[in-house]
């Protein structure tokens, strides 16, 4: 797949302010998830995914199997994660223990990513788009 290894970085974004507004996040602790624009990249080592996000507090790395649900942390909350790969789709599923859960489709092309956001709590769709640094 031509996206494989290539850093994308945030182009354009739809709705994401009514999406964070939709999670209740008191305002004074909102301008980081508005101000937060990663860069990101995937690769693919086997039956593995290897996702890399490159934000100013540092990068992280997910490493996992399609399908295959595993614990990491989100914002210092402790979230259980799936991922599942289609193609040039992936659906990541994002579990909060607070009962939360968080769903980006990422669809790529050579030099496009677009993701929608939503979550269970709130009805509308937030759309990020990346284009190839």
């Amino acid at each position: 797949m031509a996206y494989f290894g290539k850093v994308f970085t945030v182009e354009s974004e739809e709705n994401f302010e009514d999406f964070i507004k939709s999670m209740g996040i008191p305002e004074e602790k909102t301008k980081n998830i508005r101000e937060y624009k990663p860069k990101q990249k995937v690769e693919k080592d086997g039956d593995n995914y290897i996702f890399t996000v490159y934000a100013n507090s540092g990068e992280k790395v997910y490493k996992c199997k399609s399908g295959e649900e595993f614990d990491n942390t989100f914002r210092d909350l402790p979230v259980k994660i799936t991922i599942t790969a289609d193609g040039n789709k992936f659906t990541q599923v994002i579990k909060f223990e607070i009962g939360l859960t968080i769903t980006i489709k990422k669809e790529y092309s050579d030099d496009r990513l677009v993701e929608e956001i939503t979550h269970n709590l709130w009805d509308g769709v937030a759309r990020k788009t990346y284009k190839v640094e």
